[in-house]
């Protein structure tokens, strides 16, 4: 053999390297404690409200959402609001109205 004796790799390292792997990947999926808390306040101030709808969560926490009804924009940006002021104060929220509207 070129470069000598090949060896193998034991059945107990592999199975611990691929274990190791899994459980990073489950951890890359994870949300942030700070998207964790704005998808809790997303669903507290939008709650009863049909004309505003998330578009995601970055992992800081900031909050992107779009919207058909001003007024109800404005309700949950106060919500949002209200809630940092109470609470540990996440990024302001973006709101973008619905394309056509």
């Amino acid at each position: 053999m070129i470069g000598g004796p090949r060896r193998a790799i034991p059945a107990v390292v592999r199975v611990a390297a691929v274990a190791s792997m899994l459980t990073i990947g489950c951890e890359y999926f994870r949300d942030t404690p700070e998207q964790e808390l704005a998808n809790r306040r997303w669903r507290e101030c939008t709650f009863g409200l049909r004309d505003v709808r998330l578009d995601r969560v970055d992992v800081d926490g900031r909050i992107r959402f779009t919207y058909y009804s001003g007024s109800e924009r404005d309700r949950v940006l106060e919500c949002l609001a209200a809630a940092g002021r109470l609470d540990r104060t996440l990024p302001e929220a973006i709101a973008s109205l619905v394309a056509g509207k």
